[in-house]
């Protein structure tokens, strides 16, 4: 029957989006829409600068550019790390909760939003380089975050291809939706060209009940990869073609669903939010077991601390959790994440009592849980935090600037670490509380947060900081000096990819004058760089890693930079990607760096393969070097180094 075929006399076409109606029945009709991204909201980190195009999340916008070439392309988006390199150096960031994690951690994401808000049955996210990253997939309805997909990091070959997971269902309109990275199985940076929204108008299901969802219809009739098995079109020439088939034959297997009852289940303000935080516990059978491999592994190594009496330890019943001294009770529930502390408190008013000791919860890692945060969660937790040292709230994105403000007033005077990186709403009135209650404060990451340079001067307010990030941020010369001056412990400096004038040889002088203490500067992408910079820094005797990636020019004045190397001994990272003006006999110099462990020489035109293999040899603790782009360094020349030093891992990419 002609009511059954696609209704093509006016779909709706653009390079960025696709409508094409498809009749069910002779009255009903659904719209199958495929859209690329329409704008990038927000994102962790790239490599790109915010004064570029190249390497930047904005690149992701639109219909593929590059593939299906496969390699490195400025216009890709690119983050700005890969494999556990940054684990390793010495401005690692290190969890304060680990346990809250979950087996994957995200490293980086990046919220992207399309033209027309679907129920969501495909993702395709089009990888054009070093592919395997991406482990979670969320979709943003109704001002909540659902997760769509999530699974490992993969080794896959090295070519392009479309990654498309098995969705879960979702039962409310879609259009924005967040990726989320891990990259400790990479051997070099990933680069994404784009990534596609199928989704439907109406939410369809299969008729046949054993199909949970359309994405177990589709997966039904199309083979599974063995070298893919996450993916739905590892067969890129035939991609989608599972859905155009379903197009033909929507009245056999589907079903529009009418009814707007699970849409409004899902916005229902009668779930409180406590009880959304209990859906992402594990079931109590769950808990129970890994409570009782726990105590079977870990019970011995805590006991060997408390000293029993012989006859007290033989009067001890089996089984009885309420006999152990509490200072056991605490160490144990010290290992519990904060899922199974909120279920154990739910157990007994004994259990309850327990899981509440704000001494459980002096450091706390709320990332993992970014897509729940809000005022009713900070209401619930607030009376456990009265003793919080650390706090991680990074990426967290649903709550306002009055209620962190309310919550750091009420828990933030014992605060040494605080976490807020890429956290939404946090204004400059929240750096202004910061400064005013958090006095004890050592760390503090805004990363990625758009403080204005106004809010930023409030931290020359604190006095004992150890390690500021202000990647992203706005700030000028004299915000960053009066900080440093302030601060005079300070050890590690992230400003990568600062906005607004900087003059970097100023900040550098201060640091000079008032951080002795100095172990790692992050200066990448800010500004031009001189050999006033470098002569300041050297006399920061204790400086263990530097970055100044695409600084741009150098003044040519390779005097300065020797003498930067031979002044600072201890040195163990030094990343120099496209440092521009520096000789074959500059870059020589970084042989006596006799702790170097990982160095970055991307785009160093000047080097040659005689200098290189000079680093082999006097650098016995070298373990990773990029040499991308170096054009006198030639494959032959790697292939070797590779074989005669197995302990280096020796980067090396071309377009």
């Amino acid at each position: 029957m002609a009511f059954y075929q696609h209704h093509n006399e006016n779909p709706y076409y653009s390079r960025n989006i696709f409508i094409e109606s498809v009749f069910i029945d002779e009255k009903n009709h659904v719209d199958f829409i495929e859209q690329f991204v329409k704008n990038v909201c927000n994102f962790s980190s790239q490599y790109g600068s915010s004064y570029s195009i190249s390497y930047t999340a904005h690149n992701l916008i639109g219909s593929p550019r590059i593939f299906p070439n496969y390699g490195d392309f400025p216009q890709a988006f690119v983050m700005r790390t890969y494999g556990l390199w940054w684990d390793k150096a010495p401005s690692k960031s290190i969890d304060y909760m680990p346990q809250n994690n979950s087996n994957v951690v995200g490293q980086d994401y990046i919220d992207i939003e399309y033209y027309e808000a679907v129920y969501p049955i495909r993702v395709s996210i089009y990888e054009t380089f070093n592919p395997g990253s991406v482990i979670r997939i969320w979709a943003q309805g109704s001002d909540q975050w659902f997760q769509l997909w999530s699974g490992p990091p993969q080794i896959v070959r090295p070519v392009s291809r479309i990654f498309s997971p098995p969705l879960k269902m979702c039962y409310t309109k879609i259009k924005m939706i967040r990726l989320e990275f891990n990259h400790s199985l990479l051997d070099y940076y990933t680069e994404l060209d784009a990534v596609l929204l199928i989704g439907t108008s109406e939410l369809v299901f299969p008729k046949d009940q054993t199909y949970k969802c359309l994405t177990d219809l589709l997966m039904s009739t199309i083979p599974i990869c063995n070298e893919d098995i996450h993916n739905l079109t590892a067969n890129c020439q035939f991609a989608h073609m599972d859905i155009d088939n379903l197009k033909n034959t929507l009245h056999e297997h589907c079903v529009i669903y009418k009814s707007n009852i699970l849409e409004n289940f899902q916005l229902s303000k009668l779930i409180p939010q406590l009880e959304q935080f209990y859906y992402y516990v594990p079931t109590l059978k769950e808990g129970y077991n890994s409570m009782q491999q726990f105590l079977l592994k870990e019970y011995s190594k805590f006991i060997e601390d408390i000293q029993f009496s012989s006859d007290e330890s033989k009067k001890l019943p089996c089984g009885n959790f309420s006999v152990l001294p509490i200072e056991v009770i605490q160490r144990i529930l010290k290992y519990l994440d904060l899922k199974s502390l909120c279920y154990m408190s739910r157990v007994n008013r004994y259990f309850n009592n327990l899981a509440q000791d704000p001494l459980l919860f002096t450091s706390l890692n709320l990332k993992p849980y970014w897509n729940i945060i809000d005022k009713r969660l900070f209401e619930f937790l607030t009376p456990r935090y009265k003793y919080l040292r650390k706090l991680d709230l990074s990426w967290s994105c649903r709550f306002s600037n009055i209620e962190i403000v309310k919550f750091i007033n009420t828990c933030g005077s014992f605060l040494t670490h605080l976490r807020l990186r890429c956290s939404r709403n946090i204004t400059d009135i929240v750096v202004l509380e910061i400064s005013r209650t958090c006095k004890n404060l050592k760390e503090l990451d805004l990363g990625g947060c758009s403080v204005s340079d106004r809010g930023l001067l409030y931290l020359a307010n604190l006095q004992f900081l150890e390690r500021l990030d202000l990647y992203r941020n706005y700030v000028t010369t004299f915000t960053l000096c009066e900080i440093v001056r302030s601060n005079p412990r300070l050890r590690y400096l992230l400003i990568a990819n600062i906005q607004g004038e900087v003059d970097i040889g100023n900040v550098s002088e201060e640091l000079r004058r008032h951080c002795p203490n100095l172990e790692s500067v992050d200066f990448w992408k800010a500004h031009v760089f001189t050999s006033r910079y470098l002569i300041e820094l050297s006399e920061c005797k204790n400086l263990r890693e530097v970055n100044f990636g695409w600084c741009g020019y150098t003044t040519g004045d390779g005097e300065s930079f020797r003498y930067f190397l031979s002044s600072c001994q201890y040195l163990e990272k030094i990343f120099l990607p496209c440092f521009r003006g520096l000789t074959d006999r500059d870059l020589k110099a970084l042989a006596s760096c006799k702790y170097l462990k990982q160095l970055d020489l991307v785009g160093a035109l000047s080097l040659t393969a005689d200098t290189c293999h000079t680093f082999f040899m006097r650098c016995p603790e070298l373990e990773m070097i990029d040499l991308s782009y170096c054009d006198n360094i030639s494959d032959h020349f790697i292939e070797q180094w590779r074989q005669m030093y197995p302990r280096v891992a020796i980067k090396k990419t071309k377009h």
